[in-house]
């Protein structure tokens, strides 16, 4: 996996913790195309290649890809598998034309099947949900570098930091990507992110993980705010204040702290890179 980060969210103002000031959009908004240009540029690439579902950050990184290179120079991958993925396949689609992208809907319901038509007993049940969506998420991304192996596109990676501290991913699903353009934003800063650029409400789907597939993070059922969630994550995991602390500066339950502590624990596995017996480091 490829994680590309930036120093500048960590210089940007912030506003309890969190990138959402009017300077720290503005900076944000003009930071990102720039990011991906480079990036293509690096690479000797001709084109980037985003994964549409409906959700505000996929909308919000095929924006930035337009910005950074053009509309003619990016690929949106519609990806659903089941029937009851049509309205959001419709809405990606429609947020692909309003950019005036190349763009395709990839039905993975044949593929799916004929993938666990092979692997058939070896493995467990085709029914086994977890399995099941895991594979859909590997098998989008492979699509997603197939479509850039051809075409000499790199892959844009839209998973947001929440996600990635909580474990809301497949391992070599969602993070298998050439970058990821929000890795280092939480979600609430990139849904104000997406407010800032214009991105109207009625394109996009509010949610914790890909409205694909059953992919919501644990967060959903807690009752508080996903803001004050993120303002947590980043005291406990990028700052490294204690326990403590962050429970007195944010308000927080002591036991949902402990609650995001286990969930982040659980799913280190998901952040750490594949270890060898003489190396065994692993990005945080």
């Amino acid at each position: 996996m490829t994680v590309s980060h930036t120093s500048e969210p960590a210089s940007l103002p912030r506003e309890d913790g969190l990138a959402t000031t009017d300077e720290a959009q503005a900076r944000l908004r003009e930071q990102r195309p720039a990011f991906l240009e480079e990036l293509v540029d690096d690479a000797g690439a001709d084109r980037l290649v985003v994964g549409l579902d409906g959700s505000v950050e996929t909308a919000l990184a095929a924006t930035f890809a337009v910005d950074a290179v053009g509309s003619e120079r990016v690929t949106g991958l519609v990806m659903p598998a089941f029937l009851s993925h049509e309205a959001i396949s419709r809405t990606a689609e429609t947020v692909a034309s309003a950019l005036g992208i190349e763009h395709c809907r990839l039905q993975l319901q044949p593929v799916l099947a004929a993938f666990q038509e092979a692997v058939g007993d070896s493995s467990g049940p085709a029914d086994d949900v977890v399995a099941t969506n895991n594979a859909l998420s590997r098998l989008r991304m492979t699509c997603a570098y197939y479509v850039a192996n051809t075409t000499n596109a790199l892959v844009v990676g839209t998973v947001d930091r929440t996600q990635y501290l909580l474990g809301g991913v497949t391992k070599h699903g969602e993070t298998g990507a050439d970058c990821l353009l929000f890795g280092d934003l939480y979600h609430s800063e990139v849904s104000e992110l997406a407010g800032t650029v214009g991105i109207p409400d009625e394109l996009t789907v509010e949610t914790s993980g890909s409205p694909l597939y059953p992919g919501q993070l644990p967060i959903a059922d807690f009752e508080i705010a996903p803001t004050t969630v993120d303002r947590v994550l980043r005291l406990r995991f990028d700052e490294g204040i204690d326990h403590e602390t962050v429970v007195e500066r944010t308000g927080v339950e002591p036991a949902i702290l402990d609650q995001l502590e286990e969930y982040h624990a659980e799913t280190e596995h998901k952040r750490r890179q594949p270890v060898t017996p003489s190396l065994r480091s692993h990005i945080n």
